[in-house]
């Protein structure tokens, strides 16, 4: 049996991650583009072994496309519709199924429907197809449909998701406003032009996988504050009691059908012993629970400013 063979489009920690996932797999890697990393190997950014080793980084996916055929394309490079759709459709018109970490296109039709219908679209008529997955798909979706399938009613699907700010770096602890004074976390949100939640292309999925329809969308921002000093690893500092350690957005849609769905997600500075973690509450007949403790997503929930 021919094995499957593999571009990596992306070859960051979570791309290099997915890369040793694949070759236990007995997939075949046969190109990898990226652009900081052009010119080294995977075994040199990535840590691979054996022929995947020896791949070089190119910056010209069109061109490595073109030359290696590939059956799928993982893509690891970003999290939003607007940074990824381009490479995306280079892929597809080149006649390669492509699976990506971009967290809005778990369910996009809502938030980017123009740029997801010609995704849609270029995929038909290259006979391929565009998948996106990670943490929210199994977390956020698919364990909330499958809940949903057990009830007789519902009335209200609520969940309460979290993830520790120190697992991504600083730049995504600037993003959180870690160290803002709750009147400069005010400023920031009045101003701040940010593309729509995590939470609510989750919840927009979940709407379609229970054939709900989708009637409005909302998203409030709370900030969280430090109860006591905090050190932040990330940004190499100690947040002072009373200061911002991240923020929480609460997503919450409502149906043509009735049934109402929340997501509440945050993002701090854990305090010692905490953990990520996913609860979500079904209202309705019978009332039912589903909690987990689990590890960090697949992506950062990066942020625009």
């Amino acid at each position: 049996m021919k094995k499957p063979t593999v571009v990596m489009f992306g070859v960051g920690a979570m791309g290099s991650i997915i890369a040793r996932m694949l070759l236990e797999r007995d997939a075949e890697i046969v190109g990898a583009v990226a652009r900081s990393t052009v010119g080294k190997t995977l075994g040199e950014v990535s840590s691979l072994e054996g022929d995947a080793a020896r791949v070089v980084v190119e910056a010209d996916a069109a061109e490595v496309l073109a030359r290696t055929k590939p059956d799928l394309v993982v893509m690891t490079i970003a999290s939003y519709m607007e940074d990824v759709k381009e490479p995306v459709l280079t892929c597809l018109r080149h006649g390669a199924n492509v699976i990506s970490l971009a967290e809005e296109n778990l369910y996009s039709w809502h938030t980017s429907p123009e740029d997801t219908a010609e995704i849609d679209r270029v995929a038909r008529e290259n006979g391929v197809t565009y998948t996106c997955s990670g943490h929210q798909d199994g977390y956020w979706v698919q364990l909330v449909a499958t809940l949903m399938g057990t009830a007789h009613r519902i009335d209200e699907v609520r969940g309460k998701a979290s993830w520790n700010v120190d697992d991504f770096g600083p730049e995504l602890a600037r993003d959180q406003q870690v160290g803002d004074t709750a009147e400069e976390f005010a400023a920031w949100l009045g101003t701040a032009e940010r593309p729509p939640t995590f939470g609510r292309n989750s919840l927009h999925a979940v709407a379609a996988a229970s054939g709900l329809t989708v009637e409005h969308s909302t998203t409030e921002t709370e900030p969280v504050f430090a109860t006591e000093d905090m050190r932040c690893a990330a940004l190499d500092t100690t947040v002072p009691a009373g200061r911002v350690i991240g923020f929480t957005d609460i997503d919450v849609v409502t149906t043509k059908e009735g049934p109402r769905l929340v997501l509440e997600m945050t993002g701090k500075v854990y305090s010692p012993g905490e953990a990520d973690s996913n609860a979500w509450v079904l209202k309705g007949s019978p009332t039912s629970t589903s909690r987990t403790r689990c590890c960090r997503p697949t992506s950062p929930p990066a942020r625009r400013s």
